[in-house]
């Protein structure tokens, strides 16, 4: 009997190796592998920008995924996500314009499927994006057709002053997108769901809205191997709270990560009347949530 045990740990063991490994190795290339586009330097020689395409588009035809990393001479200084919407086509270098200035360098990302994306790196380490009103660095006619599935990013530097920019595309920033009450009501709460669930560190406040709304999220904590965020998911089917579900997932090579493979930690709504956040204890969408939440989204 030992020896066939033995025999049979070794038949799996082998059949561990033939299918697993190979399947693992796909799903690295697929979703963590960083491809290096370009790298850039500062005209001074001080800085550089490394930018990186992540693994391959979302299937079918979802966006592509990038990364920026900001370097000095002896560190890194900052480094930042993006997506870029181009019919699941990958992104290149003309997708990206970069600029530098004295204290930061700016990328306009753009795609054939989104607003134009302006990501601010400064060289003290904050990062900032907002959404623009333009496409491919033109104006978008269809912009007031658009405005009402776009919606305000909130910068990550709270203290950083509009006032001293120096890019003239910092005047193409929507200036009516605050202002539309459906995304005020998204924005607060993701908000009071920070405030009250968010750990050190999460860093400030933000909301990064990417290539589309769908694709919003706010993080609430992140660590060397995971990080925890919440997406918006809608409003309950009686109009009275928002739907916000948080999600973990593992961090893969270069500390990227994978939407696709995150796991339902828990739903909240947020009750609009009240400011109110209620946990629904939920891990799938089929459980059934607290009483409390029950009651507020019935």
């Amino acid at each position: 009997m030992n020896k066939i045990s033995k025999y049979v740990v070794i038949i799996v063991g082998i059949l561990v190796m033939v299918v697993l490994l190979p399947l693992g190795y796909v799903r690295y290339k697929t979703r963590y592998e960083a491809e290096q586009i370009s790298v850039l330097t500062s005209p001074d020689g001080d800085y550089e920008l490394v930018i990186y395409s992540v693994g391959d588009p979302d299937f079918p035809f979802g966006a592509a995924h990038g990364r920026l990393v900001l370097k000095g001479k002896e560190k890194t200084v900052a480094y930042r996500s993006f997506e870029v919407a181009n019919d699941g086509a990958r992104f290149d270098e003309s997708d990206l314009k970069t600029t530098w200035y004295i204290d930061r360098v700016e990328v306009v990302v753009s795609g054939s499927e989104q607003r134009d994306e302006l990501v601010t790196m400064r060289f003290n380490g904050q990062t900032s994006s907002r959404r623009l009103t333009t496409r491919y660095r033109r104006e978008d006619t269809d912009i007031e057709k658009d405005s009402e599935q776009d919606s305000a990013i909130t910068e990550k530097a709270s203290g950083d002053s509009r006032g001293n920019a120096e890019s003239s595309t910092d005047s193409s920033v929507d200036p009516d997108v605050n202002d539309q009450p459906e995304n005020k009501e998204i924005t607060v709460g993701y908000q009071a769901i920070f405030e009250k669930y968010s750990d050190a560190t999460a860093g400030k406040f933000e909301v990064y809205y990417g290539a589309s709304e769908s694709s919003s999220r706010c993080i609430l904590s992140e660590s060397d191997n995971s990080v925890e965020y919440i997406v918006y998911d809608g409003k309950s089917e009686n109009g009275k709270c928002g739907l916000y579900v948080r999600y973990r997932t593992e961090k893969g090579g270069g500390g990227t990560y994978d939407y696709g493979s995150a796991e339902i930690e828990d739903i909240y709504a947020y009750v609009f009347s009240s400011g109110e956040v209620i946990s629904s204890g939920k891990t799938n969408w089929e459980d059934t949530g607290t009483d409390e939440f029950e009651r507020a989204t019935e």
